[in-house]
């Protein structure tokens, strides 16, 4: 009886070690996991955009980080969350397009996408508000003669949009963005104070303000002309002409200047 009793008992004895082994192991390792996924919960996500613009500081990519860190949360399995971040950043106003929204292996997350790019600054009573190549408001607003040196347009009709990405209505404000986008590539540009709307609604007529105070009539909207309007081509030659001569496009003197017709007239 003692022989076949002593090895039961050391099985006996192995299995209670054994289970004392697990429990100590389970009461050390739980508190554990319980403290890192309470790490994991509160960790922040680092969220990256390739090849952001250089007019983007910290101030501006920040919010979007964070927006895009609470839409995808801490499952690393989570599709839909990146979906979400993705529609998200879209409607913000800061995209023409983003193309994806994806994890990175360290736990971070990197975007993808096609920034839009700032074209002119329109005045409401409201302040300055930023707007893109097609029109769409951007989610960036200044007070008035605080915003950077951007063309600014002035005398819209219609209201701004309601919310950042949608777009800014108007007959009067597409001629003024398609004016302003010519202004741009001048070398006279930052001459230029602003593009005036105001007569647009009952003449479709536009006015260029220099810094200076001068008002240069100039027209219908490039490329729409009306058949006995000079084209917008000999208007900014004529434009080109002032600034070598006097050094200034407004330095000739006159308080106006009309360049719609084929003798530019002042006055």
């Amino acid at each position: 009886m003692k022989d076949w009793c002593s090895p039961r008992m050391a099985w006996i004895g192995a299995g209670v070690s054994f289970i004392a082994l697990c429990s100590v192991t389970f009461a050390v390792a739980i508190p554990a996991l319980r403290s890192s996924a309470s790490d994991a919960r509160t960790h922040r996500i680092e969220v990256s955009f390739e090849q952001p613009p250089r007019w983007m500081g910290p101030e501006d990519l920040a919010p979007l980080q964070d927006a895009v860190a609470r839409e995808v949360g801490t499952d690393p399995y989570d599709r839909a969350g990146l979906e979400r971040a993705r529609v998200m950043l879209e409607a913000s106003g800061w995209f023409e397009s983003v193309q994806q929204v994806r994890r990175t292996g360290h736990g971070g997350i990197s975007v993808t996408g096609e920034f839009a790019q700032p074209t002119a600054i329109v005045a409401d009573r409201d302040g300055d508000h930023l707007i893109d190549s097609e029109g769409r408001l951007m989610p960036r607003s200044y007070g008035h003669g605080t915003a950077p040196a951007i063309t600014r347009i002035t005398g819209v009709t219609l209201p701004r949009p309601s919310r950042a990405g949608e777009v800014w209505q108007g007959a009067d404000l597409v001629a003024g963005l398609e004016m302003a986008k010519l202004v741009a590539l001048q070398r006279w540009r930052a001459q230029i104070a602003s593009v005036d709307v105001s007569q647009y609604r009952d003449h479709q007529t536009l006015a260029l303000t220099t810094v200076g105070g001068c008002r240069l009539n100039w027209g219908r909207a490039p490329g729409a002309e009306a058949a006995a309007e000079v084209p917008a081509s000999q208007k900014l030659r004529y434009i080109s002409m002032l600034q070598t001569q006097y050094g200034r496009i407004d330095a000739a003197g006159p308080a106006s200047i009309d360049l719609s017709v084929d003798y530019v007239g002042s006055h």
